[in-house]
């Protein structure tokens, strides 16, 4: 698909995005070249992507890359999979670096990515099952029910009805899917919800399996905050590896939240190219 004289001179893509943007732009317009029926409103239908966003994306009338998760919105409707891995392969170039580069776990685990997951799970109950059922050992129903009443077992029951979760002879459930990602616009207000299980009075002297918390700030320079990021990801590369281990499989239901960013509107490179 070629771009009209007006789409290009209106085009106000920045030259860090713009390699991102136009092998986007092409995969559309392949995927649409051979569908002549389907038009961009029909994909933002099926993608949940705006079609404001689509239409500036076809006609590289933006400043910035997408958010990923509107990146794989659209990739996962057009390439079939819901593979993260899958599609780094199937788009080799800006989009797979671009991938890699902000999902580095992708490296010990492939993980699934659905717009139609996504939306089930803007329920806050919904969500809190399904990451349970996530689990290697997956969850058992009672313990649902001790959680959440009997509306999270309607709840739970709603999700084994959709196929997204499955149940055995002894009640355990289990995500039908190996792995999930999140939308990156769900994940402050899942952050929290999880955070809701954090038990600071639980705490008993010398006891390994203590909670661990930890609410940490303070101002510091461009080149600090650029190495407690390098050491936060190696620290956390580090606990990946554990978790892909068999011997760590049990029946502890872990969680670890993770967050470094600036107490202001603005991003760290906001703050320091301002």
């Amino acid at each position: 698909m070629k771009l009209s004289k007006v789409e290009a001179e209106g085009s106000q893509i920045s030259t860090d995005s713009d390699n991102l943007i136009v092998q986007l732009r092409d995969a559309i317009a392949q995927y649409l070249s051979k569908r002549p029926h389907l038009s961009v409103n029909a994909i933002s239908k099926k993608t949940g992507v705006s079609e404001p966003t689509l239409r500036r994306i076809m006609g590289l009338r933006i400043k910035t890359a997408p958010q990923v998760t509107t990146v794989l919105d659209i990739l996962t409707y057009i390439s079939g999979t819901t593979s993260v891995r899958e599609i780094i392969k199937l788009y080799p170039g800006p989009l797979a670096q671009y991938l890699s580069a902000s999902m580095p776990y992708l490296e010990d685990f492939d993980q699934n990515y659905s717009n139609q997951i996504n939306e089930e799970l803007k329920n806050p109950i919904k969500y809190l099952i399904y990451k349970l059922a996530l689990n290697h050992g997956g969850v058992k129903e009672e313990k649902i029910i001790q959680l959440y009443g009997n509306h999270g077992f309607q709840l739970l029951s709603e999700m084994i009805d959709a196929g997204y979760i499955e149940r055995d002879d002894k009640r355990v459930c289990r995500t039908i899917s190996k792995s999930f990602t999140s939308s990156e616009d769900d994940f402050v207000r899942n952050f929290k919800l999880v955070a809701d299980f954090i038990k600071p009075h639980k705490n008993r002297p010398r006891n390994p399996l203590n909670p661990l918390y930890v609410n940490c700030s303070d101002s510091v320079s461009a080149e600090a905050y650029e190495e407690i990021c390098k050491l936060q990801k190696k620290t956390l590369k580090k606990i990946r590896e554990i978790l892909s281990q068999d011997s760590s499989k049990g029946e502890l239901p872990f969680f670890l939240l993770c967050a470094i960013d600036t107490m202001d509107l603005k991003a760290a490179y906001e703050l320091e190219n301002s």
